[in-house]
């Protein structure tokens, strides 16, 4: 009962850490990780959308912030839902990802066809994973951020509308 005593002054620091790392999680839970993205060009060519994937790492506290700020409402708002596909691409250990050609690759090597070594980066892709406007490396300004984010997306969609003839 003496250590029981002991603990409950620890128990009551732990608990809002944990429900602070439940809420962080929650944010961040509408971005969905790239397992195929062959099949996801062509769910974005059917329906003449852009591609917005994240090179990111789990652990990468710009990434988190990126989704937690940026990305999580994007996603939320369904403002973009209609022209924009989001995935990750996580750089996390030795995960594997089926590539826009069909292929099951290292998720690093898919990263580094890019020229994506920093996370977070963001790439503007299209149906073919090729990309449609300049990739978005780092934060530079974080007070700009989600505007310079969505510049890009609309150059991307205005991109793929020239490409497509719309």
């Amino acid at each position: 009962m003496k250590y029981l005593a002991a603990l409950f002054p620890v128990l009551l620091f732990i608990a809002p850490l944990h429900a602070d790392a439940e809420r962080e999680h929650a944010a961040l839970a509408p971005v969905t990780v790239a397992a195929n993205l062959q099949a996801d060009g062509e769910s974005a060519r059917k329906a003449r959308k852009a591609i917005l994937l994240l090179v990111s790492q789990e652990e990468c506290s710009y990434c988190i912030q990126i989704k937690r700020e940026v990305i999580g409402p994007m996603i939320r708002s369904g403002d973009y839902a209609d022209r924009l596909l989001i995935r990750e691409l996580l750089l996390d250990g030795a995960s594997t990802v089926i590539d826009f050609q069909g292929v099951t690759r290292d998720s690093h090597n898919v990263a580094y066809d890019y020229r994506a070594s920093v996370t977070p980066t963001l790439l503007f892709l299209d149906a073919d994973g090729k990309e449609l406007t300049a990739k978005m490396v780092g934060i530079q300004t974080p007070d700009m951020y989600y505007y310079y984010v969505d510049q890009s997306i609309q150059a991307a969609i205005e991109a793929l509308d020239s490409r497509s003839g719309h």
